[in-house]
């Protein structure tokens, strides 16, 4: 607790002496520094490496790339010189709103969930594009006040799970206007941690089949130990929220079953439709698309997803939560400004392990 004092103290200390200047200033234009190269920040370390495409990107990119990392931040000066080493930043910077100054975009890492709000809000506040790394905040008040900053100051907002991207996207759209309507699926990611893997599923699910989520259902493991999954390779067993949808014209309610562990098998969608089922294996490069749509973030302003898709989608991660605590069905409806993901201090200390920090 005392650690996570100091963080919040620090950030909001240095929000509060930077933001006023931040806000008097308005909007950089995107190409403030270098009319060609977008200059991307990064503030903490995460689990995924992404802007490292940005230095080596796909093969099969065709165009120039526009964006390069240029400042990284995190409360831990190690942690900040191990992603400047391995991801290319030209520099660390020591206060993380004076890392939003100086850059024309925002690509927000950090694993301590309960702090990205607090990092994005100065860039959502200057109007420049922000990346989230999922899930989405921590508190329903937070993601909302998230967005509601992104549509007052212009400020393209992206928050996503890879599967978003998947080419099957479009074959299960297209399967469910010919077999269609919908009337349940089952999303599989094989990967067992709660806040980091459900994105898999959920978002993957909205992604394809759309929204209207009503309510969810916990049950089976709660896996936020990344030491224990990676490290100790113990057998994890199913989780699963049950999500149950609004009913669409007239129709039965959807059911889907999003179904995260440790099993053999791939990421799937199995699609029951009225008149068929189908099982839709991830095919495409989805990592590649996902460069893609941050490039389009990060250089043209381009917002892959609606953000009331990433709103509904983040209720229904956070009702999961609230459904494994009270052991009853969630109405996503129902979900108060306090709501939250849960939080372990496993996951940096995994990533200290990994990158072999010293702490």
């Amino acid at each position: 607790m005392h650690i996570m004092a100091t963080r919040r103290g620090f950030i909001k200390k240095s929000a509060y002496a930077g933001i006023a200047g931040i806000v008097a200033a308005g909007r950089a234009p995107a190409f403030a520094q270098d009319m060609s190269m977008v200059k991307i920040g990064q503030l903490g370390l995460g689990s995924h490496s992404f802007l490292g495409r940005f230095v080596n990107p796909p093969d099969e990119f065709k165009g120039k790339v526009r964006c390069k990392p240029y400042a990284v931040w995190d409360d831990l000066p190690e942690a900040a010189e191990v992603l400047k080493k391995n991801t290319g930043f030209e520099k660390i910077i020591k206060d993380p709103v004076e890392l939003v100054k100086e850059c024309d975009a925002i690509h927000v890492e950090h694993a301590d969930t309960r702090l990205v709000f607090e990092l994005a809000q100065p860039a959502l506040e200057a109007g420049k594009p922000t990346f989230i790394n999922r899930p989405f905040t921590s508190t329903i008040a937070d993601a909302e006040e998230a967005v509601r900053l992104a549509r007052a100051y212009d400020a393209p907002l992206m928050c996503a799970s890879s599967l978003e991207f998947g080419d099957d996207v479009v074959d299960m759209q297209e399967f469910i206007k010919e077999k269609g309507p919908l009337r349940a699926y089952e999303a599989y990611c094989c990967e067992p941690h709660f806040t980091w893997h459900f994105p898999h599923c959920i978002n993957y699910a909205h992604a394809a089949l759309g929204g209207g989520m009503d309510t969810a259902y916990f049950a089976g493991d709660f896996v936020m130990d990344l030491h224990s999954w990676t490290m100790e390779h113990k057998v994890l067993g199913a989780t699963l929220s049950v999500i149950t949808y609004k009913p669409r014209d007239g129709q039965p309610p959807i059911v889907g079953m999003n179904h995260i562990g440790m099993h053999p098998g791939g990421y799937h969608i199995d699609v029951y439709a009225a008149q068929e089922n189908k099982n839709f294996i991830l095919k495409g490069n989805w990592g590649n698309n996902m460069f893609r749509k941050q490039h389009d973030l990060f250089a043209d302003r381009k917002a892959p997803r609606p953000y009331d898709a990433i709103l509904e989608q983040h209720r229904a991660l956070v009702a999961t939560n609230v459904s494994r605590l009270t052991g009853k069905a969630v109405k996503l409806d129902s979900l108060g400004g306090s709501d939250a993901l849960p939080y372990s201090e496993s996951i940096r200390r995994w990533l200290f392990r990994t990158y072999k920090i010293i702490k």
